[in-house]
């Protein structure tokens, strides 16, 4: 498979990234580098699996998630947690966006999860 050309363009509101699946991804050209970085590898899912057009909801949050398990590894997100819960702050230090941050929280398996817990335990503002 060949690389996609990514093509910088004006897009329309709400959407920050899409592609014909075959040879082109277009991103918003107002995106921050972080949120490129983000749209970008979610759309590079897209382009892999040759999605064109508007992908079910069930899809876009498979790929979601996806991204955020590759873009914030476990020991990072605790290590950023451990200073604060809110999912902006934890972003900011990650390079990601805040919707990024959820995705990987919501995809956490149990394991991960029991980790992430530990970790946290002594956080300043953990009750």
């Amino acid at each position: 498979m060949r690389p996609p050309e990514i093509i910088d363009a004006p897009l329309p509101e709400g959407v920050l990234g899409y592609t014909d699946g075959v040879a082109r991804i277009w991103l918003d050209e107002q995106l921050t580098a972080v949120d490129r970085r983000v749209v970008l590898d979610h759309e590079m899912v897209h382009y892999v699996r040759g999605h064109r057009g508007h992908c079910l909801g069930v899809v876009e949050d498979g790929i979601d998630r996806q991204v955020a398990t590759g873009l914030i590894h476990l020991d990072d997100l605790g290590e950023a947690a451990a200073w604060s819960p809110h999912p902006v702050v934890i972003a900011e230090e990650l390079d990601v966006m805040p919707e990024t941050v959820e995705h990987r929280v919501h995809a956490l398996t149990p394991a991960e999860r029991s980790a992430l817990h530990a970790r946290l335990a002594d956080a300043h503002w953990v009750s």
